[in-house]
């Protein structure tokens, strides 16, 4: 008889573990508490136009592709992505802008074109950051750091020295300042901080590795958007023999002898194991009930939360690609506030994202389907009054930064903000990843993918090890599928 598996939260990374454990053997049954699945990787309809809530950045699509092949299916006929010829266009106040090419030559002659700067610097400086990637990265991102009898001892003997020597104990900020130099290149080069709600000025230079994944590997964009990528795999679950249990109000799981009892909606089933795919804080204070872990990792410091913008445009910018970026003057003090004041400036850096440039089917013709985010403190509450202001500061830095009027071209709105972010998703006050990495040390920190007070209890998700983002949460399901088969 196939031992069970309950996993609960169906996330990207909770069908994920669905696919991976099935596969291995197990009858595995998902529970959500949602009407749908996806988490945060879900979208809407309005007014004729298409809007991915969540995530928009898709980097190594190779984690996708190994699902299929575990299966022996082919990864175009659930979904189709492209890579694209740049990752970002960044805008500067002083009407700047650099398109930030993943090939490599376009790139230098871009930086050398508009900021003068020696294209030798970029090339050294993303060549480390790939160093940092298969030394360091790898090791942390694929492996479950916390269980040390299954770490890769000879990539962590060669990590070790490179520790020291490659600047992992700097900020990424100070790592950035002694190599780019550039304010501008400096600024952009910070951003990748905020690839999982943190603080350059605090946050480990590790995550330079990130400029690798983006750059060098690259950047692509799955056709019908991101939806498509969590969407895809829940096809291929569903002609499994997986269950999925949607509009779950999960009330307890206890362990009760050699298994765990699970009640939800007032029905009680028995596994033999437990994945939570949820936001960790939540799974011990609603459903494994214990307060001691909670008050534990609720110390730790929240990422960033985001308020979004959905906006249907009723013109086209041709000037702006995917993915833009549009920075605000004073960055250090942007995630001074953010983090240390726990509030916004009214000059915020802001992201847009524009999926209709690839698909012209989220917009009416002639139309843009814009995705307006700003990062804003986890938890902050926002008053009519406040999101007004904020609105407002958004719109007139848009159209100072692209000549044009914005706000005569919004014909359908709605937004999203920490508040709501909490309440649809399961995230503790918002946070977009749990905790923030704005530590040097964060990586060993963050909650890891098993529990050492439970029996078989795993966690996967953008909230436990290795961190937030697509593929890192992909990974992490692949990191428990490890842990279990080790333990198996």
């Amino acid at each position: 008889m196939k031992k069970k598996i309950a996993i609960i939260g169906a996330g990207v990374a909770g069908v994920s573990a669905a696919l991976r454990l099935h596969k291995r053997g197990y009858q595995v049954t998902v529970y959500e508490k949602n009407s749908y699945i996806g988490g945060k990787m879900n979208q809407f309809k309005q007014d004729g136009y298409r809007w991915d809530t969540g995530p928009s950045v898709f980097t190594l699509p190779h984690l996708l592709v190994e699902l299929y092949d575990l299966y022996g299916k082919k990864t175009e006929d659930y979904m189709r992505y492209e890579k694209q010829d740049h990752s970002c266009v960044y805008y500067f106040k002083d009407g700047t802008n650099l398109i930030f090419y993943t090939d490599i030559d376009k790139l230098t002659k871009e930086v050398k074109e508009k900021l003068g700067v020696d294209p030798k610097v970029v090339v050294d400086y993303l060549a480390d950051c790939k160093e940092k990637y298969e030394v360091v990265g790898t090791m942390f991102l694929e492996n479950p750091i916390h269980k040390v009898s299954m770490l890769p001892w000879d990539k962590v003997k060669k990590a070790i020295p490179f520790l020291f020597t490659g600047g992992i104990f700097k900020s990424l900020d100070a790592l950035n300042k002694r190599d780019l130099k550039d304010p501008k290149l400096i600024k952009l080069f910070n951003r990748y901080a905020t690839y999982n709600g943190s603080n350059p000025h605090e946050a480990s230079s590790i995550l330079s590795m990130i400029a690798h994944l983006d750059q060098t590997i690259g950047t692509f964009y799955p056709k019908g958007g991101m939806r498509r990528i969590v969407g895809g795999l829940y096809d291929l679950a569903q002609e499994q023999d997986i269950d999925f249990l949607l509009n779950q109000n999960v009330e307890s799981c206890k362990r009760v002898g050699s298994q765990y009892e699970i009640k939800s909606n007032g029905d009680v089933q028995k596994f033999d194991k437990v994945v939570s795919a949820i936001d960790h804080l939540q799974f011990y204070k609603h459903i494994i009930d214990d307060q001691k872990l909670y008050q534990k990792y609720k110390k730790q410091e929240r990422s960033a939360s985001a308020f979004i913008f959905y906006w249907g445009m009723n013109q086209s910018y041709e000037e702006l690609g995917l993915h833009n970026i549009f920075f605000s003057e004073d960055y250090k003090e942007e995630f001074r506030t953010l983090f240390k004041d726990l509030d916004i400036i009214m000059d915020p850096t802001v992201y847009i994202n524009i999926t209709s440039k690839c698909d012209p089917e989220d917009a009416p013709e002639g139309g843009e389907n814009w995705f307006v985010m700003v990062n804003v403190p986890a938890g902050k509450v926002f008053t009519p009054e406040i999101t007004a202001r904020l609105r407002a500061a958004i719109i007139t830095k848009l159209e100072k930064a692209l000549k044009r009027p914005v706000e005569a071209a919004i014909a359908s709105e709605k937004t999203w903000y920490p508040e709501k972010i909490a309440e649809d998703t399961g995230s503790y006050m918002g946070a977009l990843y749990g905790a923030s990495q704005n530590t040097k040390t964060a990586a060993i920190t963050r909650h890891p993918n098993h529990s050492s007070k439970y029996k078989d209890l795993y966690f996967c998700g953008g909230t436990v090890h290795p961190g937030g983002g697509v593929p890192v949460s992909i990974q992490s399901a692949k990191i428990v599928d490890k842990l279990i088969a080790n333990e198996s």
